[in-house]
Parts: C-alpha cells; sequence; structure tokens
C-alpha cells in the first residue's frame, strides 16, 4: 500500500482525510442511530415519556444523515485520488516500456505487458478505496459495536460471541488458501490473453496453414484451465460462505434464546435487547464479507506485485550519455563481440565506417549480421570491444539523438493501424504530401495510388491489409523520410520480385541527400553495388572488399554468387 500511495503524495492528506471520513461517517451512520433507537424504547415508551421521543426521532435522523454525508464526501475525495491514481500509473508503466531494451520484450509476452497496464491497474485503481473503506471501516464499526455491547450487557454479550473464535480460525485458513489460487488465477488469464493476441495477429498464417481447429483446440485448454481456477476460487469462496453463515446464524441463535430470558428474568432492557439485536448483524457481517474483502486484498496484492516489478524493472542498456550524435567522421568498431538472446551473435569485430560510403553485410541466417545494426542503434549493447564514434564511446550519445539520426528498416517491418501518409510521416510530421508522396515512389510503392483514398488509406492493424513486399516499401519509405545520417537496412527486399527488387535497390543507391548506408543481406543483387562488403560467418567477418575484389578470391562470397547467379539464370529461363 506505501508503494503505492507514493504516486499520489500530494494527496496523500486528502486521501487520509477522506478514509477518516468514511470511517467516522461508517460509524456514527450505523452506530448511534441504532442507540437512539434502543433509548426511544427504553426511555421514550416504556417509561411512558412520550414527550423525549420527538427528541430522539430528530437526533437519531440527524445522526444518521451526519454520517452518510461524510461518507459521500470522503468517497467523492477518494474516487478523484483514485483517478488520478491510476492515470499515473498507467503513465509511469507505458512510460517504462518505452525505456526498456529489446530483452525486456523477449523475456515476457505482449499479453502479459497489456495485463499490467489494463487489468493490474484498474484492480489497483478500484482496491485503492475497497479494501481501506470495507476492511478498516467495518473492523472500527465492529469494535465500536461490541465495546457498547458489553458495556451494556457484558454477559449476553460475550454468549453471542462463542461463535468467533472458531471464524477466526477458518478465516485464517481461508486467506492462507485464497492467496495461492488467486496467484495461479492470475498467472493462467495472462497465459490465455498471450495466447490470443499472439493467435489474432498470426491468424493470416493460422488460415494459409489451415490449423484453425489445431489454435481452437489450444485456445478450449487454456481457456478451460483459467475457467477451472475459477471455480476453485468460487469453491471455496462457497464453503467459507456456508461455514461463516451457519456460525452467524448460531450468533443469532445464542441472543434470541438468552437474550429473551435475560429480558424476562429483568437482566436486559427491552431496548438494550433491540440494540444489541441490531448490533449483531454488524458483528456478523465483517466475516460474512471477509471472503469478498479477501478475494478484493488477494488480487489487489497481486497486481500490485505485477506492476511495481515492472516499473522496477532496469533496462540493460542505459542512457547516461550527454552528446548529441549529428555530424561525425568515423565510426569505429574495435574487436566488438555481442550476445543476443543470450547467445554468441559476433565475436572480435573490427570495422571502419565513413560517411555517405555504402557498406554491406551478406551471409546465411544467423551469421550475425543483422547485429552490427542492433549495436549501432544500441538495441543491444556489445559485451568486449569497443564501438565509438569519433573516438568517443557510443555510450557517450544520448540514445534519442542516435536513433533519431540513425534510420533503420527491419526484417520484419510494423505498421500502425494508421493511415498510409501517416506511417510514412511518423517521427517526422513536417512532411508534405508532395514529399510523401515522392518518397512512395522513390520504393516503388506505386500501389498505394490505386487505393480508395489514396495516401490516406487506412491500413488496419500492422498493416493487415498489405501483403509482405508492401509493407517493407512502406518501412523502407518511412526510413528514407527521415533523411538519417545512417540508413541500415535488414534484408528489406525479401519480399520483393525480382523487378522490383532491382528497381529499389537502384534508388537507394542514388539517394538525393548524403547518408551512409548500411545493408544487410542474403542476396548478391543488394549488395554487389556496395563499397565494401562484409561476408559474415558464424558471427565473424570472413571476408571483406568489394564486389569485384570478392569474386576474385573465390571464397564464401563467391559461393555465394554462383549458387544465386545459376538461380537466376534458371528463373530467367523458365
Amino acid at each position: 500500500m506505501r508503494w503505492v500511495l507514493k504516486f499520489i503524495k500530494e494527496y496523500n492528506f486528502k486521501y487520509w482525510i477522506a478514509n477518516i471520513m468514511i470511517v467516522l461517517g461508517g460509524g456514527i451512520s450505523k452506530v448511534f442511530p441504532v442507540i437512539l433507537l434502543g433509548k426511544i424504547i427504553d426511555e421514550g415508551i416504556y417509561q411512558n415519556n412520550f414527550s423525549s421521543i420527538p427528541y430522539m426521532f430528530i437526533a437519531s435522523i440527524s445522526m444518521y444523515f451526519i454520517g452518510r454525508m461524510l461518507s459521500y464526501f470522503g468517497i467523492l475525495i477518494i474516487d478523484n485520488v483514485r483517478f488520478n491514481l491510476a492515470y499515473k500509473l498507467k503513465t509511469a508503466c507505458y512510460k517504462k516500456l518505452n525505456e526498456l531494451d529489446q530483452s525486456f520484450y523477449q523475456e515476457n509476452s505482449l499479453g502479459e505487458l497489456n495485463t499490467r497496464l489494463t487489468t493490474d491497474i484498474n484492480i489497483i485503481h478500484h482496491n485503492v478505496c475497497f479494501v481501506i473503506k470495507q476492511s478498516i471501516s467495518m473492523l472500527v464499526t465492529c469494535i465500536l459495536v461490541i465495546i457498547y455491547c458489553l458495556y451494556i450487557n457484558p454477559i449476553l454479550t460475550l454468549i453471542i460471541l462463542i461463535p468467533t473464535p472458531i471464524i477466526a480460525i477458518i478465516s485464517s485458513k481461508h486467506i492462507k488458501n485464497s492467496k495461492k489460487l488467486y496467484t495461479e488465477q492470475r498467472e493462467s488469464l495472462s497465459d490465455l490473453n498471450s495466447y490470443i493476441q499472439e493467435n489474432i495477429e498470426g491468424n493470416r498464417l493460422v488460415k494459409t496453414f489451415g490449423t484453425e481447429q489445431k489454435e481452437i483446440d489450444e485456445f478450449k485448454i487454456k481457456n478451460r484451465i483459467v475457467k477451472n481456477k475459477n471455480i476453485n476460487i468460487q469453491n471455496i469462496n462457497i464453503d467459507y460462505n456456508n461455514k461463516v453463515t451457519f456460525l452467524s446464524y448460531c450468533m443469532q441463535l445464542l441472543l434470541v434464546v438468552f437474550g429473551g430470558i435475560f429480558v424476562m428474568k429483568g437482566y436486559t432492557t427491552i431496548g438494550e435487547f433491540i440494540i444489541i439485536n441490531s448490533f449483531i448483524n454488524t458483528i456478523k457481517r465483517p466475516f460474512i464479507e471477509l471472503s469478498e474483502v479477501v478475494n478484493e486484498w488477494q488480487r489487489f496484492k497481486i497486481a500490485v506485485s505485477k506492476v511495481r516489478k515492472l516499473l522496477e524493472t532496469e533496462s540493460k542498456i542505459k542512457n547516461l550519455g550527454n552528446l548529441e550524435f549529428n555530424n561525425w567522421n568515423d565510426i569505429t568498431f574495435d574487436n566488438v563481440s555481442a550476445k543476443y538472446d543470450e547467445k554468441q551473435a559476433v565475436k572480435k569485430i573490427n570495422i571502419r565506417f565513413k560517411p555517405n560510403k555504402t557498406y554491406a553485410f551478406i551471409g546465411e541466417v544467423g551469421s550475425g549480421k543483422s547485429t552490427i545494426g542492433k549495436l549501432l542503434l544500441r538495441l543491444i549493447d556489445s559485451s568486449n570491444g569497443r564501438i565509438t564514434i569519433d573516438s568517443v564511446e557510443i555510450s557517450n550519445y544520448t540514445l534519442e539523438s542516435l536513433r533519431k539520426n540513425i534510420g533503420y528498416v527491419s526484417q520484419t517491418p510494423f505498421l500502425f493501424s494508421d493511415t498510409i501518409a501517416n506511417n510514412v510521416s511518423f517521427g517526422n510530421e513536417n512532411l508534405t504530401r508532395e514529399e510523401i508522396i515522392e518518397y512512395l515512389k522513390l520504393v516503388k510503392a506505386d500501389y498505394v495510388f490505386d487505393m480508395p483514398n489514396g495516401i490516406d488509406t487506412i491500413i488496419g492493424e500492422n498493416g493487415v491489409s498489405l501483403s509482405g513486399g508492401e509493407k517493407q516499401r512502406l518501412s523502407l519509405a518511412r526510413a528514407i523520410a527521415k533523411k538519417p545520417s545512417v540508413l541500415i537496412l535488414d534484408d528489406i527486399t525479401s519480399a520483393l520480385d525480382f523487378e522490383t527488387e532491382l528497381e529499389v535497390t537502384n534508388n537507394i543507391n542514388n539517394l538525393k541527400y548524403e547518408c551512409t548506408k548500411i545493408i544487410i543481406a542474403q542476396k548478391i543483387i543488394s549488395v554487389e553495388n556496395a563499397d565494401t562488403i562484409f561476408v559474415m560467418n558464424k558471427g565473424e567477418i570472413a571476408e571483406c572488399g568489394s564486389h569485384e575484389e570478392l569474386l576474385q578470391k573465390n571464397g564464401i562470397y563467391k559461393e555465394i554468387y554462383d549458387i544465386q547467379t545459376n538461380s537466376m539464370e534458371e528463373y530467367i529461363w523458365k
């Protein structure tokens, strides 16, 4: 609770005042009117003092009204506080998610993260008030009632409280059992949410492979697990409520039997009996509603632990630099080794990049070529060696300036559920419509102009309405539109046909603005015009040189060239 309240520290005074108002209001509205009711019976009706009844009646109504008003204004203040809490928690979580590096997203599913931002924060938002109102208010009221009952008739009060130790033991066991079940329920729900999100994103793949029924069956299994967890929780709650209800009935029975005897013997008055009888529900209520309070408290604690874990997660990529990456003369990889996904990705890499040159990396899948781009963007950091910009460690530059001035197109481009124009201008909102059209033409995205709304066409979530090649070209247009100092292209023509690939590659090589291009590819056609080509093999640079130089070496590059040339000749012949 203390950790949660630090997010609303400016409201802490209001928060606690509001809770005091709720507790006092509950006590006043539930205790004093009942006491005055007993007084009306004993001092008014029983003693024939009818003149005092109107005053006590007005006092009873007044106390009830005062109590309810205190609670009402307290709840209004609390509602304001908890809505601010939800806003701040969501903002903090979203900010943290944008700060964390890629390794975090590999370790945590999108479904789990979505659950934290929505379900968990909503639980905290609700229960930061509910737990106080339901638990503390009920407890304080119950204690006041018991004290007063002991005051007016201690023996009768102690008799009707005989079942309470048994109820306390049952309640303790219930709290212990429910904690484990709620933790399991939360984990199974997150697993189900992750599966749903993943399946929706991969729906096209599922349909193309005809595995709909398999996915439905898998969903049924996960959904059944969630259902069973919910049933288990419901069963222990029903079992608890049945036991407590029976023991509460025993309390009521003890009151009726012994209270009747006490009234007949003159040990207590009718008014006192009515007061204790009215208060018996107040005494029983904490135990009867304990199940609900415990349920909400367990959900609250689990939600807090999950959100707190997210907010206390430290990014492995530290943004401690203060230099701005803009104009540069030299980027050097000095004996650089790096791991990706806990596996050795590259080792002992030595490279020097110069402005306005084109560099290419070629090699088979898993050879480490994509890691070079991730290192430059600091999506990952090197485990050994140094990466410097003009002899200054890359970590001394701000991440914002580094990523702002480096364009990057990944193998699996991501597009927003927005218009084509807004996707192209993302991060560069000052682009004119004419410029957007120019960049779309540059990457051969002419298909855009045949769409119903042209560049204003909404393409759906992650470009669901587009093919792989169309997505790649839009992503490329977006990166080029930034006019970056360094442009990293990671296998961006893999989904393009031969002719389109030739045109796009040629246009990239002839950009109007100055830019260092780093091309990562598997096809010779994409790299042959580069100033320097690096051949990657098992995380190391096996060969380097120009296209002609590498062909003369008769090494790995020549082998790749011969295989792809023969394949292309067969393709053309067909």
